[in-house]
């Protein structure tokens, strides 16, 4: 049961110090813990960063306008903003999104 708690404690970069390795072979342990965690750890982001980069390319580029719109609606309801204000904001947003570089 105590050594769950130092790995999970450990590999979640918590580490408390109230439980610690003392001996050299619980040293090397520890270590060959902490670099499994480090290498799964990194595998599975890796994983997690190629499907969202994959996900633009398969589902499309999204359009955003209709949700600015709305908000741009609600917006007038309660302040008075000129159309050139409105058309300002429409164009700085299309241009954004055009050039996103995400």
């Amino acid at each position: 049961m105590v050594s769950c708690y130092f790995a999970l404690t450990t590999l979640s970069t918590v580490g408390y110090g109230d439980y610690y390795p003392v001996c050299n072979l619980e040293r090397i342990i520890a270590v060959l813990i902490m670099l499994g965690g480090v290498a799964f750890f990194s595998y599975i982001m890796g994983n997690f960063i190629e499907i969202i980069s994959n996900y633009e390319k398969k589902m499309g580029a999204v359009d955003k306008s209709g949700d600015l719109h709305n908000w741009l609606v609600l917006l007038t309801r309660f302040t008075n903003l000129p159309k050139s204000l409105e058309q300002q904001i429409e164009n700085n947003f299309s241009y954004f999104w055009a050039h996103d570089r995400l």
